[in-house]
């Protein structure tokens, strides 16, 4: 009868780089742990489509998912403009 929190993240809005932690299963709080960058920012980033973050965070980000998946680049997490 009760519904499962993964209906309602499915419903949440993410940028790129939020599609790129459920892909690989890490979560925000990985992520603030993994670069020390601020949790409210974390999840401005994972969230919002539109933010686009500052290059020291875009190189702390990009070292930690790349730990994950080598592969990764920038144009998979942001819109580079």
């Amino acid at each position: 009868m009760g519904v499962s929190l993964n209906m309602y993240r499915v419903k949440q809005k993410r940028s790129k780089l939020g599609i790129w932690l459920e892909k690989h299963n890490k979560d925000t709080d990985w992520l603030t742990q993994t670069t020390g960058i601020e949790k409210k920012t974390v999840e401005e980033l994972a969230s919002n489509p539109n933010k686009s973050p500052r290059m020291i965070a875009i190189r702390k980000i990009l070292y930690a998912v790349k730990s994950v998946d080598p592969t990764t680049k920038v144009s998979d997490l942001w819109d580079m403009n």
